[in-house]
């Protein structure tokens, strides 16, 4: 059970379900879809199956709702996060389109259709990743202020000491012993960084300091390594079989050990009361929902 208090009656249950926060995140990813089928014709739908939008599997989209709850607990303008909010997605998307590639984890499907390189080929999943993670680098960038401090770290999110080199070590380790030391540490970061992006990306739009954005990153990435564990728990027979690898001991466990220490983070950050209840519950609907537990 994770260590949040009672929440205020009108706080909601789950942090993240606040009706005009979704409906504004899957506006902007409307747009983007069509904007990419407006710039090539030839896509299709592709655009919109990928970012789940236009009645498309979407996903949990935990991650871009992250950050506009970040934003409002900061008591920002959750408008003024949209751009953050966008260009974590547009990663995200990125980074399953190439995990999903022959060359990679070789998916067949994805959220119950095929696969992008299914349908597209390669080279095509491959261009409209680039193009994502591009459209992502424009639209993080115009954060103001900020939007300079949170394109460099965008930059190190993908890279190769973020999501690109902990997707190398998977790779390496495939069908064998986990990977100890550095080379988990890096694991780590397949997951981690882009929430900890999300999150600081959040508080920065809402003119949050420095020491407040920071606190939040290390929320978010406690909530990353703890929703992959999770995630590791209760699918560890089927990544077994596949020769995955996993993410340790009892990943349940190391799990609610991580929701309970971003919950202790957030206890002694100075927002409103009503903002850290906000982020309590939303700690709790990204994790605790996956290991049973509502607080």
């Amino acid at each position: 059970m994770s260590a949040a208090p009672a929440l205020a009656p009108s706080v909601p249950r789950d942090g993240l379900a606040e009706p005009q926060r979704r409906a504004r995140r899957a506006a902007a990813l409307a747009r983007e879809a069509g904007r990419m089928t407006a710039t090539l014709p030839w896509l299709g739908d592709a655009p919109a199956r990928v970012l789940g939008t236009g009645g498309h599997a979407a996903g949990r989209r935990w991650r871009p709702l992250l950050a506009l709850a970040v934003a409002d607990a900061c008591d920002g303008d959750v408008a003024a996060a949209l751009p953050v909010a966008l260009a974590v997605e547009c990663t995200h998307t990125a980074s399953l389109l190439l995990d999903d590639l022959p060359c990679m984890d070789d998916a067949a499907e994805r959220r119950g259709e095929l696969a992008a390189h299914r349908r597209l080929g390669s080279a095509g999943a491959i261009l409209l990743a680039v193009g994502l993670l591009g459209r992502a680098a424009e639209a993080i960038a115009t954060v103001r202020p900020g939007g300079d401090r949170l394109a460099a770290t965008w930059g190190g999110t993908i890279g190769l000491e973020g999501m690109a080199g902990g997707q190398a070590v998977d790779l390496a380790h495939l069908g064998r012993a986990p990977a100890r030391g550095a080379a988990r540490r890096l694991l780590r970061r397949k997951t981690t960084a882009l929430a900890a992006l999300a999150a600081e990306g959040g508080a920065v739009a809402a003119g949050a300091s420095r020491g407040v954005s920071d606190a939040l990153a290390a929320v978010g990435n406690d909530l990353g390594w703890a929703y992959q564990l999770a995630d590791d728990a209760m699918d560890a027979a089927e990544d077994t079989a596949a020769g995955r690898l996993g993410c340790g001991c009892a990943p349940a466990a190391q799990a609610r050990r991580l929701l309970a220490r971003a919950h202790r983070r957030l206890e002694v950050m100075p927002l409103s009361e009503t903002g850290r209840d906000r982020l309590h519950a939303a700690a709790d609907a990204i994790v605790g929902s996956m290991l049973g537990e509502r607080t």
